[in-house]
């Protein structure tokens, strides 16, 4: 299973390790900032530059869109990469139950939904769930596999990226996924989110480890970012 662009989650999830100089330094996170407002929720399309990986130098769309099949979802879709079907709670934060990975003609179902994206600005705790995942073919919908999945939201900083819009004063997000299958195999995703308030994501970056049968790993990073404001 490949990585989508860490810009999602990873972006979200749809979206690690950074591609760009993630942070030039950290700046004091603002009291008053609603982070309900760091991924709104509208109909948007911005373009990003992949700056680490396979393809990188392609500029890439992001897009907000409604889900139609579920009026209370959105997706964010990034290319063809990625889709992350998203929910925001009555709470205000930001929940993904689906993940559409169209290179792998596959889309994950988790039997909760996930973080994205806390309610509470000040908070400094470490979100953590866990839950089951069913993984499907997006052509037939015959299960492909399934399993646990670990998945961690830590606290959001305020911090400074360069892109190639230019340096950017942003929140910054980061997400650990881990998910176990068969065979003693894991799939580790740390993701990285930058995104500015009331307009969304402006940088993203991941990277993933597939452990294979406990022992084989196999490492990959991916990087995009802004193109223009």
């Amino acid at each position: 299973m490949r990585c989508p662009l860490a810009v999602i989650l990873n972006l979200v999830i749809c979206l690690s390790i950074s591609a760009l100089p993630p942070l030039a330094w950290s700046l004091p996170l603002p009291s008053e900032s609603p982070l309900r407002e760091l991924i709104p929720l509208a109909s948007w399309q911005k373009e990003f530059k992949i700056t680490e990986g396979k393809d990188r130098g392609k500029v890439v769309p992001l897009t907000s869109e409604p889900d139609l099949a579920n009026g209370k979802r959105w997706k964010l879709v990034f290319g063809n990469y990625a889709a992350v079907h998203v929910v925001r709670e009555a709470d205000g934060a930001l929940t993904m139950k689906r993940l559409d990975l169209p290179n792998s003609r596959s889309f994950i179902i988790y039997d909760s939904a996930l973080p994205v994206v806390r309610s509470d600005v000040k908070s400094s705790d470490v979100i953590q769930r866990e839950t089951g995942y069913k993984m499907y073919s997006l052509a037939t919908g015959k299960l492909k596999r399934s399993g646990r999945v670990t998945h961690q939201v830590k606290p959001a900083s305020s911090s400074q990226f360069d892109t190639p819009a230019g340096r950017l004063d942003r929140y910054y997000v980061e997400i650990d996924h881990r998910m176990d299958m068969e065979y003693y195999s894991q799939l580790h995703l740390t993701l990285g989110l930058g995104c500015q308030l009331d307009q969304g994501p402006v940088y993203g970056s991941g990277q993933y480890t597939l452990t294979k049968l406990g022992v084989f790993t196999e490492s990959k990073t991916a990087g995009a970012a802004l193109v223009a404001q």
